[in-house]
């Protein structure tokens, strides 16, 4: 008896210093204290509508900006009643409050409490929304230690939607192809066609063919819950993304497991459904133990071509993001890291794969620490439910992550990058972080925690940083000829001048080489609608020398705009006369001193799995197998929440499509343009919606909308504006309104609703507007325009002023009228 005591303690004495060995080494050189990520704690909601659960919710632990939070649309029955599920995991939920705001988030409509708040609860809305018009709804669940947390999703009381038969007919498809069952019924709703990329699973559309809709050879099992998101609901269309995981065997018969986003489009007539739009992506979650390492390099599988990656000089560590997990190889040591992510391969939380947030790469140093940012929203850890941008930094030697600074927001993901993802970098060696929000740069000495304003008043299209982040370039706020470049890295500052009379605009980086644009104070002009801008007639690129290496310049030619791409820079073109500006042309200017890395990224085939996505070694791989670590984050007492003065705030567009928020603009034309890249929609500062794909009538005319003349003096532009503010049901004198003001601006005041200024679209995108009974001013010169109040399939029907006539030219036609205005249109939404 005594000597099994004995074996039994040398055992236990023997697996505790085994334990310790492990730990020691898998965080070794590691002299903080860490520890793994925490696990999910809010409860999770979700509504029944119609006998189908749809819209499982995040909570969040504070209150959003409730005009931001429209990702989903949730029905209500025709006594205004839904039923929310909760699924409160280990929280007490006490009692639920509801608040249903107007669609700008602005006027609270309704506010009702359940204190007996089971898992089950009915959302009585009632009257307070008219047929067909949406709301927000907001909850509040209150838990049993004063806790609480919130939930959002738009509201509506669908008239002729048939939402249930439109469900069931996403349900009856999304179930066929991945069984591959009833497939002449699938064929009967797909557009196979020149569109589809049938060499790919990772994307498949409408326009695919049966094999790829099918899903080739992978023969997914799902894996959890399908989740049903529901975008839009209306009589012209329904629209609904799936989310949901699946497990696939590979080639090598190794089980992988990908991320699946499915989209559907439905309308229904007379009973019938159609399939308007399709759209299925998956990306494979990377696994470094799986046999990823080939005499080539890394294999990370089926994913997108676009995959984020940065490698150091000597290209022996290489960084990537996939699935919205960082990860890191070091060739040398032959070891994975999984740096971050919210998944958990220990716990399967539904809660860990919310997919509302997006991670970065800032920089990569040589021995191979990285700085990071996480946007958008925080599934779990030390800022679970809430939104904001986190920067972290990853030592790599002690295997150990640390956050730097989280800036708190109030909206989702794509918002939060618009606003919070601006110029950050560590400084790792002084730990200072630089970072903008708002208009200003800060300085963050995270030894002292002393915060300090850098600079202040940096307006958009003043400052321009590397990808980066460790050099930014400023306009003078104080003259307009000098531009100022900063680098954190160094703690250095250059001076570049322009001559007196010459203006000085930052453009971007190609590497470390600032690229910036002149422009001459005397050729300052205007826009086609009026707005003032100064056109650049030279483009340098000047390398950290402070040497030019590289000179644009066209006589008569001007630079209105510049984009850049990896070591392209596009340059939008244009020419000038009587004080105007259109455009010409694009032009292009590559930098031929790009540096090569040791690491690409490539793609390659295989008969199983199609295309597939790796990272190539330039000197091969010697490693089959390699370590894989799970870095803890540092635990430390400092809060690292960061609150400045100046916040951003922008008024975007908004772009959704394929069932999620596609991004933020600016320019209500580049919305637009992305909208209808995805079958989306363009929604307004104002939570206005200003172009929806395929929800209006195939042939319009607006017959109240009656033809005009432009007076004696009296430019067509502002007789358009006259003629269709009088519409509108208001008098005003608009060419004495456009001496001080610009034509969206004189729009704008007197419409009764929100104007609105699309640029670079075609007269076919205006449909939309025209079908809502507002009549569209198209642009065709400097002061000159024309009123589109009609369409078909290919004519527009507008009024021409100088004559008072009523014509109708092609689509083309019209393009080429608004060609010289940049095909700028000026409409407005109704309130």
């Amino acid at each position: 008896m005594k000597e099994r005591v004995i074996r039994i303690g040398v055992l236990v004495i023997v697996f505790i210093l085994a334990l310790t060995g492990f730990s020691l080494y898998l965080n070794r050189g590691n002299a903080k204290m860490t520890a793994d990520m925490g696990a999910a704690t809010l409860p999770t909601v979700s509504f029944e509508a119609e006998g189908y659960e749809i819209n499982l919710l995040a909570g969040y632990v504070q209150e959003m900006d409730v005009p931001a939070m429209r990702d989903t649309i949730t029905p209500l029955s025709e006594d205004g009643s839904v039923t929310l599920q909760i699924q409160p995991y280990d929280r007490s939920v006490t009692s639920v409050t509801y608040m249903v705001y107007g669609s700008d988030g602005k006027e609270k409509l309704l506010v009702k409490q359940e204190k007996d708040a089971t898992e089950s609860v009915t959302i009585r809305v009632g009257d307070i929304l008219a047929e067909n018009q949406e709301g927000i709804l907001q909850l509040q669940l209150h838990f049993d230690e004063g806790k609480s947390a919130y939930y959002y999703t738009r509201v509506i009381k669908p008239q002729n939607a048939q939402f249930a038969g439109c469900m069931e007919f996403i349900k009856t498809l999304h179930t066929n192809m991945l069984e591959n069952t009833e497939t002449d019924e699938v064929k009967k709703v797909m557009e196979p066609n020149g569109q589809g990329d049938n060499t790919t699973l990772q994307h498949v559309t409408i326009h695919s063919d049966m094999d790829h809709v099918t899903w080739g050879e992978l023969h997914p099992e799902v894996v959890g819950e399908v989740c049903a998101r529901v975008q839009e609901v209306k009589e012209a269309y329904t629209s609904v993304q799936l989310r949901y995981r699946v497990k696939c065997v590979g080639e090598h018969d190794a089980e992988e497991l990908y991320r699946v986003k499915e989209f559907f489009k439905v309308r229904c007539v007379d009973g019938k459904y159609y399939l308007l739009a399709y759209d299925r992506t998956m990306e494979e979650v990377f696994d470094g133990s799986n046999g990823v390492l080939t005499s080539k390099g890394i294999t990370l599988g089926v994913t997108g071509q676009d995959v984020q990656y940065k490698v150091n000089q000597e290209g022996t560590i290489v960084a990537f993001v996939q699935a919205d997990e960082l990860w890191s190889y070091h060739k040398e040591e032959n070891e994975f890291a999984l740096i971050f992510g919210f998944s958990d391969s220990e716990k399967d939380d539904i809660r860990n794969h919310f997919d509302e947030h997006s991670v970065r790469i800032l920089s990569m140093e040589e021995n191979g620490n990285l700085t990071f940012a996480v946007y958008g929203y925080m599934n779990r850890g030390r800022h679970e439910g809430e939104s904001g941008a986190a920067i972290y930094y990853f030592h790599l030697k002690e295997n150990a992550v640390e956050e730097k600074a989280f800036l708190p927001g109030s909206g989702p993901c794509a918002v939060i990058e618009k606003e919070l993802g601006k110029p950050a970098y560590y400084n790792d060696e002084k730990n200072v972080l630089y970072v903008m929000s708002g208009d200003a740069l800060y300085k963050v000495d995270l030894e002292s925690d002393e915060i300090s304003v850098l600079l202040s008043g940096l307006h958009a299209g003043a400052y321009v940083s590397s990808d980066d982040g460790h050099l930014l370039a400023y306009q003078n706020p104080g003259d307009a000829a000098e531009a100022i470049v900063m680098d954190f890295a160094a703690d250095l500052k250059q001076s570049v001048r322009v001559l007196d009379g010459e203006v000085i605009k930052p453009l971007g980086f190609i590497q470390n080489d600032f690229v910036y644009g002149t422009a001459r104070i005397e050729d300052a002009g205007k826009t086609a609608s009026g707005e003032e801008t100064l056109g650049m007639y030279k483009l340098e690129i000047r390398d950290s020398d402070g040497t030019i290496v590289k000179t644009y310049q066209a006589d008569g030619t001007y630079i209105l705009d510049t984009s850049f791409k990896a070591n392209m820079i596009t340059l939008k073109c244009g020419v000038k006369s009587d004080g105007v500006y259109r455009q010409s042309g694009e032009d292009y200017i590559t930098n031929n001193e790009e540096k090569t890395s040791n690491v690409s990224l490539q793609s390659y085939w295989s008969d199983r799995k199609e295309t597939q996505m790796r990272l190539v070694f330039g000197d091969g791989m010697e490693h089959k197998k390699a370590k894989v670590l799970r870095p803890g984050q540092v635990l430390f007492e400092r809060d690292t929440t960061l609150t400045f003065e100046e916040q951003t705030k922008g008024n975007y567009y908004s772009a959704f499509g394929l069932g999620e928020l596609v991004g933020v603009y600016e320019e209500a034309g580049e919305a637009l343009e992305a909208a209808k890249a995805v079958s989306g929609v363009v929604i307004s500062p104002k939570q206005n919606y200003v172009w929806e794909d395929g929800n209006r009538v195939s042939w319009y005319r607006n017959f109240e909308m009656g033809a005009f003349r432009a007076g004696a003096g009296e430019s067509t532009l502002a007789a358009c504006i006259r003629a269709v503010l009088k519409y509108a049901g208001t008098d005003v004198d608009a060419a004495s309104e456009l001496t001080t003001k610009s034509a969206l601006e004189v729009l704008n005041e007197y419409c009764g609703g929100e104007a609105v200024q699309l640029e670079g679209c075609s007269s076919a995108d205006m449909r939309y507007l025209i079908d809502k009974g507002t009549p569209v001013i198209a642009m065709t010169g400097s002061s000159d325009a024309i009123v589109l109040i009609g369409y078909d399939a290919k004519t527009v029907t507008y009024i021409e002023p100088n004559s008072g006539g009523i014509r109708s030219g092609s689509i083309e036609t019209v393009d080429a009228l608004t060609d010289g205005s940049g095909n700028t249109f000026l409409g407005y939404v109704k309130k």
